[in-house]
């Protein structure tokens, strides 16, 4: 019995941080705009680097985010103290999909209830109640490429660039019948095995980086005087590239495979169940064995313009991979004597971790004062799509916009902004999916716009 509860709740603490949850989008412009990019609209360079050569225009130069949600999380947060009688796991699991950076005006329904465990000679049966939401139907992904703290300099055309790489990749599968005994309190059974495959990885670097990004064709009516190939109908290439070189930090990989076997009769001996367990991970970083990894990279990008029309292709991490010296090691489970046994299978073993490319696809319509957007997001584990417009009306904007998010749900999302002088005040609310039962919600988001 220990031992199975045990395993309970191991897979329901798995479950908690196993969400696909996708980063909030602070700028409220592109949010209420549907979260969707283009060459003057959400990162500008980030997803293609050819943006860096498209002058900037009317539609500003970036966006400072207003955390306005800072004031809702200090009037009402989760209690962290496990002692309080008010302490609530899932809610503080929320905080960390949710960063209290945006008011939550409609929040999902709490996980909550009391977990009943039915238990007879030979019968168990265990019924999370709202516990239930937190086990997908399918297994549990999450994971991504993430570009922080990075610092650069332009020279011209060209640019130097200094910043950190993040890949982190974790997938969770439940056999199906663990998932029926969880998901849906079905009777546990003898002779049965309950088990899980768990796969993950995690790998860091430094990238230095050198890029160029200029307009490679450019023909515009004579008539227009403006230089921007969004407005003046000019037929116009600008493309992007920027090698760069990985220096590897760490890098592990661990996948397992582990369950338990019930017996002939689920409560005739002390010890009714049987634990099986097996994995094998790599591992290598700075400060221990294997050292720093080397390898290099790239980042792709292209954008066309024609009579008032944008399509672009952004390739992030193209050929990116990292060559290590890995520590390869096998960790078994002895059911017998209860302990892990670890063997080290090789040192110093050659090994390429790549990391995923991210390929973002847009097009644009501008006609007059109006956007119309689109685009389609392929990173690791998820593609996302998105679609948005904004129309102005003088110095004032309305936004609205739909997208599929991570977990496959469609969301809806509308604002508006107004402009005075050099800065643009933007609110936006969308819906989204981030949080533990993946039900719908609604955030409010501000930020101050540059133009």
């Amino acid at each position: 019995m220990t031992k199975v509860t045990s395993l309970t709740i191991a897979v329901i603490a798995c479950a908690l941080f196993a969400g696909t949850a996708e980063s909030q989008t602070l700028d409220a412009r592109r949010l209420g705009m549907g979260g969707v990019v283009t060459s003057d609209v959400g990162d500008f360079s980030g997803s293609n680097i050819a943006f860096r050569a498209v002058p900037k225009g009317a539609g500003g130069t970036g966006s400072i985010p207003l955390p306005l949600g800072l004031i809702q999380y200090l009037s009402d947060h989760p209690v962290y103290d496990s002692k309080d009688s008010l302490f609530n796991i899932y809610k503080i699991a929320n905080v960390l999909l949710n960063p209290p950076l945006t008011i939550q005006l409609v929040k999902p329904k709490e996980v909550s209830g009391d977990i009943s465990i039915f238990i007879a000679q030979d019968s168990l049966k265990v019924d999370l109640a709202d516990v239930k939401r937190v086990i997908p139907e399918n297994s549990m992904k999450q994971g991504g490429v993430m570009h922080l703290f990075g610092i650069h300099r332009n020279f011209g055309k060209g640019f130097v660039q200094i910043g950190s790489l993040v890949h982190l990749r974790n997938e969770l599968t439940l056999s199906n019948q663990l998932r029926d005994a969880l998901r849906d309190a079905r009777p546990f059974t003898s002779n049965t095995r309950y088990g899980l495959t768990d796969e993950g990885r995690a790998q860091a670097a430094i990238a230095f980086q050198v890029g160029y990004a200029a307009r490679a064709l450019y023909r515009a009516p004579a008539k227009e005087s403006s230089t921007d190939p969004r407005q003046n109908r000019a037929t116009a290439l600008y493309l992007g590239a920027a090698p760069k070189y990985l220096l590897g930090l760490a890098y592990g990989d661990a996948r397992g495979e582990g369950g338990v076997t019930t017996g002939d009769t689920l409560f005739a001996s002390s010890n009714p169940v049987t634990i099986d367990m097996d994995s094998q991970t790599r591992n290598s970083g700075i400060g221990g064995s294997g050292g720093l990894g080397s390898g290099i990279g790239s980042d792709l990008g292209a954008v066309l313009y024609w009579n008032n029309f944008e399509l672009g292709l952004g390739l992030n991490d193209f050929g990116s991979q990292i060559k290590w010296n890995v520590t390869r090691r096998r960790h078994l489970y002895d059911d017998v004597t209860n302990q892990f046994t670890t063997t080290v299978v090789a040192k110093d073993e050659k090994y390429t971790s790549r990391i995923p490319v991210t390929t973002t696809i847009n097009v644009a319509k501008r006609i007059g004062r109006t956007t119309l957007a689109a685009d389609l997001v392929d990173g690791d584990l998820r593609t996302t799509m998105h679609a948005g417009a904004e129309l102005w009306f003088g110095m004032w904007a309305v936004r609205s916009g739909i997208y599929r998010d991570q977990n496959q749900m469609a969301q809806f999302a509308g604002g508006g902004g107004y402009r005075f002088g050099k800065l643009g005040l933007d609110l936006a609310i969308a819906t989204n999916s981030r949080n533990i039962s993946r039900e719908r919600g609604a955030e409010l988001s501000a930020s101050l716009s540059l133009y």
